[in-house]
């Protein structure tokens, strides 16, 4: 079994979930002092965010000048314990009843496994930069709390996305929490319902008129979340909560939804008799990294060496790359053969993801070789 492998289902296979990484985080560092990193850190993330494991920055100096950074998360999405990967026919998947945890143990094994291959290869490089995040599914806290000083890299990848190797996440959307509180008036659902009004009529007429889904090619809302006050059925229902979110690769345009949302609850509610108080709560930052720019070009020539082909796109999720942007590194997702993320449907293909440490490298020793080439303006 290849190393790059066995060190991704060493991972999955260690419990794990947002604000609780520990056992993972202290496999990545045993991997970092095997690999000789000269310096490495966890930081206080952790206690900021309630959990109990931090952020892990390593930095692998190297003998030429400049320096690229490299990024994965540790935790997972739920249904992520006691995970037990089957490899067959060249994909690894799970039985059927937990996640794969690929989303984003993957990344972190490309990022070990490329470091691995340029130790062996003895080639000169410059120096390697990686962050290895926390709670990152839980709306990029590690990332968010991360203290960018020693950062030194003007160019970072977010292995962290899925789709085969040559994918190239160039933008991500802005996001919003959206949460609509319905208050109708409370009666006996038996002898006198005429003097009372459901707050759970009211929320299901909000949500049958609203516009959700797709609602354009760059943007979109989804309200998966509807909770109903008490639990009698002898009582007319006076309060309901609607939970939700909204993307949108455009600022513009995710701000003009919030307005929206906001008029809609509204006027639907108060139609029926009901009243509303609505909250919306703006997410990471959208970013969007041309296609000229330093570090799609930099794949280009990576992927044009590797013999593959390159497919530049926007995501509809985010990434730590959102945070990154926002700090001033120009940052992109890079896929590495997982597929049906955050479902228990989801696999790695393996002819893709057995070429991702690959790709690691030749990010380095290509940056490594012409900076100039590669300035970020």
């Amino acid at each position: 079994m290849e190393r790059i492998l066995s060190d991704f289902l060493e991972m999955a296979t260690t419990d794990a979930i947002s604000f609780d990484e520990r056992k993972v985080a202290d496999i990545v560092k045993a991997k970092l002092t095997e690999l000789g990193c000269p310096e490495f850190y966890e930081d206080d993330t952790g206690a900021k965010i309630g959990g109990n494991t931090g952020n892990i920055f390593a930095r692998f100096p190297g003998t030429l000048p400049g320096s690229i950074l490299f990024s994965a998360h540790m935790d997972r999405m739920p249904k992520g314990f006691g995970i037990e990967p089957m490899i067959e026919n060249g994909v690894v998947s799970t039985k059927g009843d937990t996640i794969l945890a690929a989303d984003d143990l993957l990344g972190v094994a490309a990022i070990l496994d490329g470091v691995r291959r340029l130790q062996a290869s003895g080639a000169p490089h410059c120096t390697i930069e990686i962050l290895f995040t926390v709670s990152e599914e839980k709306g990029l806290l590690g990332s968010l709390h991360f203290d960018y000083k020693d950062v030194q890299s003007k160019i970072a990848y977010a292995l962290d996305s899925p789709g085969f190797i040559g994918r190239v996440l160039i933008a991500a959307p802005y996001s919003a929490k959206l949460q609509c509180e319905v208050f109708g008036k409370a009666a006996h659902a038996g002898s006198e319902p005429e003097k009372g009004k459901s707050a759970a009529v009211g929320a299901a007429k909000i949500l049958a008129t609203i516009r959700e889904g797709r609602l354009a090619p760059d943007s979109t809302s989804n309200f998966p979340i509807v909770r109903a006050g008490g639990d009698a059925t002898n009582a007319v229902c006076d309060y309901c909560l609607i939970k939700g979110e909204a993307r949108s690769l455009v600022k513009e345009k995710l701000e003009e939804y919030v307005a929206y949302f906001e008029d809609h609850c509204k006027k639907e509610a108060e139609a029926f008799g009901c009243t509303v108080r609505t909250e919306a709560t703006f997410g990471s930052p959208g970013f969007s990294v041309p296609a000229d720019g330093a570090a799609v070009r930099l794949m280009a020539d990576v992927f044009q060496q590797m013999g593959v082909t390159m497919k530049a796109e926007p995501s509809g999720g985010g990434m730590d790359a959102n945070r990154y942007n926002y700090n001033g590194l120009q940052s992109v997702g890079l896929a590495t053969g997982y597929f049906d993320n955050h479902t228990t449907n989801e696999h790695v293909v393996l002819d893709s993801f057995l070429r991702s440490g690959e790709m690691v490298e030749k990010i380095v020793l290509t940056y490594g070789a012409d900076l100039a080439k590669y300035e970020v303006k």
